[in-house]
């Protein structure tokens, strides 16, 4: 198969999965890591795809979220590392709110050994994970999306507005260089927006991958919140001036 063939089943298989990991590319088109690899660097320099950890993700996912089986497996060890960090930021007794991002989600065997901790969340995996590690949990109603499996819509929202939280922890999709925090679903947004409203302090935990990008619905900006993430050689030229940032190791 020559290699302009081969990338355009690539390219047409990323954006109708929206993100894929190397393998899936290897059985897809039948040749080694080293090519797909050599093959995905090409791509993203001609603007045709996003190289993450792991894979690639299509440039055309604005308005469209990840699925969250496949979310759970990217950049694992980037928000291993910075899940760490954040648990760092609680106190024994603090009231906590925790959104569905899957990086949120590997901070509950960090919180295990914090004593007294009250979590709201509206992610169903997040939920199960804190009543397995024995810590006091309440799972926000509303809407459930299929793609994140996030509690979403007006009654979320609602019942949020009448809670106050020490510290919410929460995921974003995008970062952009003007300092925009975005999602790719309006109904999503709305609930991160608000619960950074009702906590004293506000993290949001974001891979590297997320940097310099943009999608559909903004939900805060980097002087209203406190940026956990890991960066490599780089990275910090992707990223807005006024931003307050915790980099993780």
């Amino acid at each position: 198969m020559l290699a302009e063939e081969r990338q355009q089943m690539i390219a047409h298989y990323v954006d109708e999965h929206q993100i894929c990991r190397v393998t899936e590319l290897c059985r897809l088109t039948s040749t080694s890591e080293s090519t797909i690899r050599r093959d995905l660097s090409e791509m993203e320099d001609r603007g045709l795809l996003k190289r993450v950890h792991g894979g690639a993700q299509s440039l055309q996912t604005f308005g469209q979220d990840v699925a969250q089986q496949i979310r759970f497996n990217l950049n694992k060890d980037d928000k291993l590392a910075i899940a760490r960090l954040a648990a760092r930021k609680v106190h024994p007794h603090d009231y906590l709110f925790l959104d569905a991002g899957t990086t949120i989600y590997e901070m509950v065997p960090f919180l295990k050994e914090i004593s007294g901790l009250h979590v709201v969340t509206n992610g169903l995996e997040t939920a199960l994970a804190l009543t397995d590690a024995g810590i006091d949990c309440c799972l926000l109603g509303g809407h459930v999306k299929r793609q994140t499996h996030a509690a979403i819509g007006a009654t979320t929202v609602s019942r949020l507005q009448e809670l106050n939280f020490n510290a919410a922890f929460i995921g974003a999709n995008a970062l952009s260089p003007a300092g925009f925090l975005t999602t790719p679903d309006t109904e999503e947004a709305a609930v991160k927006r608000t619960a950074i409203q009702q906590s004293q302090q506000a993290f949001v935990l974001i891979d590297r991958s997320k940097f310099n990008a943009v999608t559909f619905a903004e939900f805060a900006k980097t002087d209203q919140v406190t940026i956990i993430s890991r960066l490599e050689a780089g990275d910090r030229e992707k990223l807005p001036v006024n931003i307050q940032l915790e980099e993780a190791e």
